[in-house]
């Protein structure tokens, strides 16, 4: 079994390898090399994946290690700096979009159910390929970066109090109560974490970046540990991996803990593109076309406009809204 495993992703790893080297001569970014792997080694086409909760697991790990790193650069300070702006730009755009999104669904014959569902599918950007991408681009610490992500961890936040309130209607359970016992149990969470933070972890720094694989293997014990602790509390693991960064951002070995996992997190989020890839299914998308065009136009034009207006109307420059709006023109996987 174990051997199967190894076989599986090494073949896996090695079809990403050569498709990303044709990506690299043709100038694409990689991400694209990594979701083309995954629609090949998929059921689309060779079905080389046999162990897919393997790989979706390697994939979660990915995913906790990209947003704990970013959580280690969002100290307070930039928090406050970014803070209103991205709130703003945020519920705007979540609220144009879907508004938009609902009229079309309705337009085009969906039921009222599935209208909300398209519009807000519409607005959320995806957390893991902007992140990427200003990773690689090396923004994640100027301005539009800062503002993209800001935009991006309140957008998930309210992703997943939609999905709760949408599986709850759903099966009849709904109910105002639990949704603010939710965003009770976050916020006093998260408290909590920097409480720790400030009165255990500082008194501690010394004696954990002592040693080198110490500090490196209690790095990943408290991104994953408070990562599961939120999800299992009704979060995503991305919204508990960034609280858990954050809560260590102020400490003075932050950003020596995220240059140590940073070749960890690239091994893992290769494996979460492909993964993504794998999901991708070809066999249905003929009758979708014009429908799927005509989305991909509201998404691609409608969406960066409502970012830049917005932004525009707090004062920021032409450069900085268009390049946050160029990042978040997207929707989420």
């Amino acid at each position: 079994m174990h051997g199967n495993v190894f076989t599986e992703i090494s073949l896996i790893i090695a079809i990403g390898a050569a498709i990303s080297l044709v990506m690299r001569l043709i100038k694409q970014p990689l991400i694209i090399g990594y979701i083309i792997t995954g629609l090949l080694v998929g059921p689309s086409f060779l079905n080389l994946i046999k162990n897919s909760e393997t790989i979706d697991v390697f994939a979660s790990i990915g995913v906790a290690l990209l947003l704990f790193i970013v959580g280690l650069g969002l100290n307070p300070k930039v928090i406050k700096e970014i803070g209103k702006v991205a709130g703003i730009t945020a519920f705007a755009q979540i609220a144009i979009t879907s508004i938009f999104g609902y009229i079309f669904g309705q337009f085009v014959g969906f039921t009222k159910t599935e209208s909300l569902l398209l519009g807000l599918a519409l607005s959320f950007s995806s957390t893991i390929i902007v992140l990427k991408l200003l990773s690689d681009k090396k923004e994640l610490t100027r301005l539009n970066g800062k503002i993209a992500i800001g935009i991006l961890l309140i957008e998930d936040i309210i992703a997943t109090l939609s999905l709760i309130f949408i599986s709850a209607r759903a099966d009849g359970t709904f109910s105002v109560n639990a949704l603010l016992f939710l965003a009770v149990k976050g916020i006093l969470l998260l408290a909590i974490l920097i409480l720790i933070s400030n009165l255990l972890l500082q008194k501690m720094n010394n004696f954990i970046a002592s040693n080198q694989e110490l500090l490196f293997l209690f790095a990943i014990g408290w991104g994953f540990g408070v990562a599961s602790i939120f999800l299992q509390i009704g979060f995503s693991i991305e919204i508990g991996a960034l609280f858990a960064g954050i809560s260590l951002s102020a400490l003075p070995y932050a950003q020596e803990v995220s240059s140590r996992l940073r070749p960890l997190r690239d091994f893992f989020i290769i494996l979460f593109f492909i993964s993504l890839g794998s999901g991708l299914s070809l066999a249905s998308a003929g009758e979708n076309v014009l429908l799927a065009i005509i989305l991909s136009v509201l998404v691609l034009i409608g969406k960066p406009l409502v970012f830049m207006i917005v932004m525009g109307l707090n004062g920021y420059t032409k450069s900085t809204s268009f390049k946050v709006s160029n990042y978040l023109s997207q929707i989420s996987e």
